[in-house]
């Protein structure tokens, strides 16, 4: 009762300011106008600043881009040891979607640091780094193939990088998984219910026992009358292909997402807690579609 006391008086005596007392009486106008009032995540829902860090992971997604397109220019200029020229069409193929998708994400970043609307930014980030942390595992599949394409593979360097693949692809499903959970906790403020944390959780040992049997899928026996070559040129072939542009649709239509909400308006931001959930979920499962194509491309040494 006396704490409760002492700051209503401490209230009202403040108000006796005379600048405190404007601050006060224009920040009830403006409330009552109905006017936009900037929210840049300084005050709130949550302890973490989206708008803070996307300046920097905007700039993070363009360099790891410009890094992949260089690789990308490099194996085309470059002549392929015979034999080698399927194996790097293959890393190329794998590659090029994943500079789509970097250069889309660092394209929403710039967008959300310059965002005014908190929750707006949290559901802009969320798509973002969906497409980032997937297209990167994507990235580490391609490089894959070029050590094949240029005989890179004398001391059981295609061996690494399968067990590369498959703890890259395991951590980056750990990281969307807690950023799917931190996004419904802090769009309610910490009030999600634990069921929904649950879900997300058992969704991702889902695709973590997903990934491994991938991973552990040995290629299928050649049909009879088949070239010696056919593991690789029809049958890992084709799972390239498919992993190609399943990174470049579902990379668009994650940043089709993410542009969508940055053109709703910051008073229908009231989301319902089940699309809320729904969000926190999709997160999660559709970036893990990049992943689950790119373990079934993964060569074999």
């Amino acid at each position: 009762m006396q704490r409760c006391y002492s700051e209503s008086h401490r209230i009202g005596h403040s108000l006796h300011d005379p600048l405190t007392l404007f601050q006060f009486m224009m920040l009830l106008a403006v409330t009552l106008s109905g006017k936009f009032v900037p929210d840049t995540c300084t005050k709130g829902p949550g302890d973490w600043n989206p708008i803070g860090s996307a300046e920097a992971l905007s700039a993070f997604c363009g360099i790891f881009a410009g890094f992949v397109f260089s690789g990308v220019v490099m194996v085309i200029g470059q002549k392929n040891p015979a034999g080698g020229d399927g194996h790097a069409s293959r890393g190329l193929r794998l590659l090029l979607p994943s500079f789509f998708g970097l250069a889309i994400a660092a394209y929403l970043y710039a967008l959300t640091s310059g965002e005014l609307v908190c929750k707006r930014a949290l559901v802009e980030q969320l798509f973002a780094g969906a497409i980032l942390a997937a297209d990167a595992a994507v990235v580490i599949t391609g490089l894959a193939w070029l050590l094949l394409a240029y005989e890179r593979n004398a001391h059981g360097e295609v061996r690494f990088f399968r067990g590369l693949i498959l703890v890259a692809a395991i951590f980056v499903m750990l990281m969307l998984a807690v950023s799917s959970v931190a996004f419904h906790n802090t769009w309610t403020e910490r009030t999600a219910s634990s069921v929904a944390d649950w879900v997300v959780w058992g969704t991702f040992a889902v695709l973590v026992a997903v990934v491994v049997l991938l991973w552990h899928k040995p290629v299928p026996p050649a049909p009879s009358g088949a070239p010696a070559n056919w593991s690789y040129e029809h049958y890992l072939n084709r799972h390239v292909n498919v992993s190609a542009w399943l990174t470049l649709i579902v990379s668009a239509v994650l940043a089709t997402a993410s542009a969508y909400v940055v053109g709703v308006p910051y008073d229908e931001l009231n989301l319902p807690i089940g699309l809320v959930y729904a969000m926190s979920e999709a997160a999660l499962v559709v970036p893990a579609l990049i992943i689950l194509g790119a373990m079934r491309a993964v060569p074999r040494a």
